[in-house]
């Protein structure tokens, strides 16, 4: 294979055109020709240069991007744990309000010679029949849970009454199961009846005999005539009163002061004697 061999004639000759060019330079003549050279390179250089930074601010951003991620990642993060330790103290607080009402109740029910001691319990499931509405509670015999023992919420309001214990958890039926009857009287007028739960959803008051008279609005409350129910406990309040001259005994439909679908704190109720 043959090499090319450069002409010795043109290689002489670019060497007297490149020595023209730098005499020419040097006595300032190239500048024009510099000038123009420039002019036509400036462009393709600014963009080259306006790409190399698109693709360095490019990266840069996704390293922007990589620390905002973590960042936001760490913020979240704290976040949920300042949203857990905020909502482990409201049900620090709730369950301080719920004891300090109960607390104040009992408190206006001692008398000289007995009172109520609360005792502080969950709900730890319910009857999935609509017809008994009844809960699982976890006090039992190991607890001091007897059957019949009245059952309440903060502020002495009933909720049924236990009526299977088992050592460590407790069956309590509701004041709205059909299978409940409380022994009770009207605070004011002291008219003796019963708090039957009704087959629907609410309670009535039964049994009230003609000649008693009923309020409308009046508290109903437990009379602590029926064994292991202390007295005054509230089981709700007078909302329509139903009476004919037809009939032995007056009626009364009772308004509630809890949502029993939403039952979760309990108080068990025994009586110091």
């Amino acid at each position: 294979m043959q090499k090319k061999v450069i002409d010795f004639k043109t290689l002489f000759f670019l060497f007297i055109i490149l020595f023209i060019m730098i005499f020419l330079d040097r006595q300032g003549y190239m500048q024009s020709a510099k000038g123009a050279l420039f002019s036509f390179f400036s462009p393709i250089q600014s963009r080259l240069y306006s790409s190399s930074s698109g693709v360095v601010n490019f990266f840069k951003t996704l390293e922007d991007i990589g620390d905002f991620k973590e960042e936001n990642e760490k913020l979240q993060a704290e976040n949920i744990r300042l949203t857990f330790e905020l909502s482990k103290l409201q049900e620090v607080d709730r369950e301080n309000e719920l004891l300090n009402k109960q607390l104040k109740f009992k408190e206006d029910l001692c008398g000289e010679d007995d009172c109520l001691t609360f005792k502080e319990g969950s709900v730890i499931s319910r009857s999935p029949d609509s017809y008994e509405k009844s809960v699982v509670i976890n006090l039992g015999s190991a607890d001091g849970v007897e059957k019949n023992s009245a059952v309440t919420i903060a502020g002495g309001v009933m909720i049924g009454k236990v009526s299977e214990v088992f050592e460590d958890y407790s069956k309590v039926i509701l004041l709205t199961s059909p299978q409940s009857s409380v022994n009770c009287l009207s605070q004011t007028t002291r008219a003796n009846g019963l708090v039957k739960g009704q087959y629907g959803t609410g309670v009535e008051l039964e049994m009230i005999d003609q000649s008693e008279e009923l309020i409308k609005g009046d508290l109903i409350i437990t009379s602590g005539f029926e064994e292991g129910i202390p007295g005054g406990l509230i089981l709700g309040r007078i909302a329509e009163i139903e009476e004919s001259p037809n009939v032995v005994f007056k009626s009364a439909e009772i308004e509630l002061f809890s949502d029993f679908s939403r039952l979760e704190e309990i108080f068990l109720v025994t009586k110091n004697e």
